[in-house]
């Protein structure tokens, strides 16, 4: 039976569903050392993972086929996995909770659909894990994935790790605001000066660099964290225009697309308050002139390769690994289709600027950094 139940366009994470928080990262813990000297154990840090088979506390009343819904705030995941090995002692685990296989708590859900008074949880929302207290032994959090397949973890691991080791001096990890180091904290201003500029401070952080590779949902806070820095933009790498007839105002969505939303629809952050400003801009300037004929019908995988294409070569300091991109990319839109239509076509939907792809280059040579020109 089906588990296909959509809210904001995300499949509710329910005890049924495939759900899984993967490599969530890092959880330290004390693990046994190799020697006496260290009879407290050595700090090692660990991916951890959640099944949602694992799901307590759900909704009571209303479920999905036969099993609880995950609830704000009440349900969670009652064990995860990963760290078993960290137990040098039996006081002595997780370095923050001292326990292993804690608990997996959700830290976003939609926010206006709710089962039994609370909001729902949903795929792609947070999650931290290892807890046995209030506070997670694991604290940095990565999107709740329904459907990741193993590959797409192995193609991400390199990304996660460069984020966990570039942001450990900011918020959630650390006491700083990256929006307010990198520049980013103020809002928007339509200019390609002002664009440009924020472009450079951009990618001269190297914690935005290395969130530029973990596309978020376009509706998320703008916090530098759950979502873009307030002076960003989150650019819909596959345009919303592609899942619509004609336009997105006209609202007639293409045939296997009635679950798209642009709101739930994975994103990069980018500078620039047009289609073609900053980085913005040339983002959108690559998916123009590397694609086909406009209204071309193409698959999604094409579309989210080039897409992927376009992060390596757009914002080549942040060294995101295009298979990652492509998979989020991928997995974040066939969340919202499904049964005969998980094949379903999309257009070729571009805008923005057209431009010889020497002068592209150039351009995005000038947003660099000024040692990286």
């Amino acid at each position: 039976m089906s588990n296909d139940v959509f809210a904001n366009g995300r499949e509710i994470s329910c005890k049924k569903a495939d759900g899984k928080t993967i490599c969530a990262f890092p959880d330290v813990c004390m693990t046994p050392p190799t020697s006496p000297a260290t009879p407290m154990g050595v700090p090692v840090p660990y991916p951890n993972t959640g099944m949602a088979k694992d799901t307590t506390k759900g909704s009571k009343s209303v479920k999905i086929t036969g099993k609880e819904i995950i609830k704000k705030n009440v349900s969670h995941y009652k064990t995860s996995y990963g760290d078993e090995a960290g137990c040098a002692t039996p006081a002595k685990k997780g370095i923050i909770t001292g326990t292993i296989k804690g608990k997996v708590y959700f830290k976003s859900w939609s926010m206006d659909v709710k089962v039994e008074g609370k909001n729902v949880v949903r795929h792609l929302d947070m999650t931290t894990h290892n807890h046995k207290s209030e506070i997670g032994n694991e604290s940095i959090p990565w999107p709740h994935v329904d459907s990741m397949s193993i590959d797409m973890q192995k193609a991400c691991a390199a990304d996660i790790a460069k984020e966990k080791t570039s942001c450990a001096d900011y918020k959630p990890k650390g006491d700083n605001d990256v929006c307010v180091d990198a520049g980013l904290d103020e809002g928007i201003t339509k200019s390609k000066s002002w664009a440009k500029s924020k472009s450079i401070s951009a990618k001269s952080n190297a914690c935005i660099k290395a969130r530029r590779c973990r596309l978020a949902p376009y509706s998320k806070k703008k916090d530098g964290i759950n979502g873009c820095c307030p002076a960003q933009t989150a650019d819909h790498l596959i345009p919303k225009s592609s899942f619509y007839k004609t336009t997105v105002k006209k609202g007639t969505k293409l045939t296997g697309w009635k679950n798209y939303t642009a709101s739930g629809a994975p994103c990069i952050c980018a500078e620039g308050g047009t289609n073609t400003q900053g980085t913005h801009g040339l983002r959108h300037t690559h998916h123009k002139i590397n694609g086909p004929a406009k209204g071309t019908m193409v698959s999604l995988e094409s579309q989210a390769s080039l897409g992927a294409k376009g992060v390596t070569e757009v914002f080549p300091e942040s060294n995101c690994n295009e298979e990652c991109i492509k998979n989020q990319l991928i997995q974040g839109h066939k969340k919202m289709t499904s049964g005969k239509n998980k094949d379903a076509e999309i257009k070729h939907s571009p805008c923005g600027t057209t431009m010889d792809p020497s002068e592209l280059t150039t351009q995005i040579q000038t947003m660099a950094p000024s040692g990286a020109r």
